[in-house]
């Protein structure tokens, strides 16, 4: 076992270029932390590059099974556990690292596996982000789709605030609105194109879903761009008693999203 102790070595030098988002979506590849996340992942199906581990890791017992399925997987890097340490972005990222490569979809290859979607708009805040991703996959939606402008779904604070929810839902980012709208006009007019509009007339408890939808939700500050708005055939709106204007973005979105979940299953029975 060849275990690298120096932080100049090239391999570790690459893995510190991956934690500036420039060069990870250059190569097109994220970095897990941690042995939880990396285990979603590869019940997930993602394809691993590189796996840096300790080699304490390594010896102990417990992480066996997973080790087992990442060797047949990905390339084993072993790193002084103090090294591991000064690389990760995390406290205690618990001896591992895995570079696993995005996932990517074209649009018709995107809309014949995802039957619901939720689409975010400039979505700046991390934790935002990633509550979101969680909160489709629990709700039973499909896919996501992040335009420009929002923040990298691969960042690190979004990658941990999902879960591994990541690893469970098709993913598109950095399409911008006019592709989207394009896509929509083709590939994806069937879908309904929900949008939460203070002003709409119908709470979003009231409206019955479609089957195959789209939950536009937009940037916490300035919510959906205009056209985006337009292009919606539902608005719907959530009753506020208090003295608010707005519910938080990601608050709205797990709304709304248990409502769709709790007519599918009202239709299931």
């Amino acid at each position: 076992m060849n275990i690298i102790s120096s932080s100049q070595n090239d391999k570790v030098k690459y893995l510190n270029k991956l934690y500036r988002s420039r060069n990870r979506r250059k190569e097109g590849v994220f970095i897990l932390e941690g042995k939880r996340l990396i285990e979603a992942a590869s019940a997930g199906g993602a394809d691993f590059k590189q796996v840096f581990l300790t080699p304490a890791f390594f010896k102990s017992a417990e992480n066996d099974e997973l080790l087992a399925d990442l060797k047949s997987k990905a390339e084993f890097i072993y790193l002084k556990g103090y090294l591991l340490k000064e690389i990760a972005s995390t406290v205690n990222p618990q001896g591992i690292l895995a570079v696993v490569e995005e996932s990517i979809f074209k649009g018709d290859d995107f809309y014949r596996r995802a039957d619901k979607i939720l689409l975010l708009d400039r979505i700046q805040d991390p934790g935002n982000m990633g509550t979101m991703i969680r909160t489709a996959v629990a709700a039973g939606f499909d896919g996501i789709i992040a335009l420009k402008g929002s923040v990298d779904i691969y960042n690190q604070k979004v990658i941990r605030s999902t879960m591994g929810g990541i690893f469970s839902i098709a993913i598109r980012q950095k399409l911008s609105q006019k592709e989207f709208l394009t896509e929509i006009a083709a590939e994806a007019a069937d879908y309904e194109l929900l949008a939460a509009d203070i002003e709409a007339e119908e709470y979003y408890f009231e409206h019955q879903y479609q089957d195959k939808l789209i939950l536009m939700i937009g940037n916490e500050a300035n919510g959906l761009d205009s056209k985006l708005m337009d292009s919606a055939t539902v608005k719907i709106k959530i009753p506020l008693a208090g003295e608010i204007e707005s519910l938080n973005a990601a608050v709205a979105a797990s709304v709304i999203s248990f409502e769709i979940l709790s007519q599918q299953l009202q239709k299931d029975k």
